[in-house]
């Protein structure tokens, strides 16, 4: 949307709803960054070879943004499904595309999860076996 790439949306409503050129468009690159960073979390709970953060630290920081994760999913689909949100699509087409790009976002709660599970379940193991590293 930022850069002018057509997603769907006729001019007129990047201009009236989403402010498109102008601030809208330090929006959606905002928004692209945090995605970005929240996307790369993850990586802080699979490799300990770098670790900012100490373990008991990092497990309720990751088990809080697995339940954030969560709960942002479950708010997009009560979005998704809601009339407000389809007014503005300018074909049946550009619905379709939509559904089919932002369906495998519905799989990183359940990942984010997972991985935060593991997480923790590998540290705990560690501090009960009484091997550091």
């Amino acid at each position: 949307m930022a850069s002018g790439v057509y997603v769907g949306y006729s001019d007129q409503v990047l201009r009236d709803v989403f402010d498109i050129p102008g601030w809208g468009i330090a929006y959606v690159v905002g928004l692209s960054v945090l995605a970005e960073l929240a996307a790369l979390f993850p990586l802080l709970l699979v490799s300990d070879r770098w670790r900012p953060l100490h373990p008991r630290v990092l497990a309720p920081l990751a088990w809080t943004a697995s339940g954030v994760v969560v709960l942002v999913a479950l708010w997009q689909l009560v979005v998704a499904f809601t009339v407000e949100s389809r007014t503005y699509m300018s074909s049946g087409t550009a619905e379709t595309v939509w559904g089919f790009t932002f369906a495998p976002l519905l799989a990183i709660p359940v990942l984010m999860t997972a991985v935060t599970w593991s997480y923790a379940k590998r540290h705990r193991a560690r501090g009960t076996s009484g091997s550091g590293s």
